[in-house]
């Protein structure tokens, strides 16, 4: 996925929503969103590190960090697991964007539903549940720090 399809389609935002506004644990959330990339075949720009604990999103915290200061996500990295949430504006925006992208872009319902999909499998497992997927074990195959 390129920087300006991110931007556009802001799938970090869009995967928090379909999670019912919470997701607990940066591990649950990197290997959903991997596994959302690997679901998508148009978003194979979209590159993933392979770091210690398999594939990781290096975009995530600069992106989440933008959420948080327009208001549209909050991110509680206090506590292990740190907690992420999408607000009523956040909300709003998330569902906004999603009509009109289904209404002017071609293939968009079907990355909407790869989303909707992979947060509806992974909503109640844990990230070290997410991490023994066959596709995320995979990625852990892949040498150290490199884009998988």
């Amino acid at each position: 996925m390129t920087d300006e399809e991110d931007e556009v389609f802001h799938p970090r935002l869009m995967m928090l929503d379909d999670f019912d506004g919470e997701i607990e644990g940066r591990l649950k959330f990197h290997k959903s969103l991997y596994q959302y990339r690997n679901s998508e075949s148009s978003s194979e720009d979209w590159a993933f590190r392979r770091e210690e604990h398999g594939p990781l999103d290096p975009g995530f915290s600069s992106r989440m960090q933008a959420y948080e200061d327009l208001d549209l996500a909050e991110v509680d990295e206090d506590e292990e697991p740190h907690r992420f949430s999408i607000t009523s504006k956040g909300k709003r925006f998330a569902r906004g964007l999603s009509n009109g992208l289904s209404k002017l872009r071609d293939g968009f319902d079907e990355q909407r539903d790869s989303l909707k999909d992979i947060a509806s499998q992974n909503k109640e497992r844990t990230g070290s549940e997410i991490e023994q997927d066959e596709d995320v074990q995979e990625a852990k195959d892949e040498p150290y720090q490199t884009d998988v």
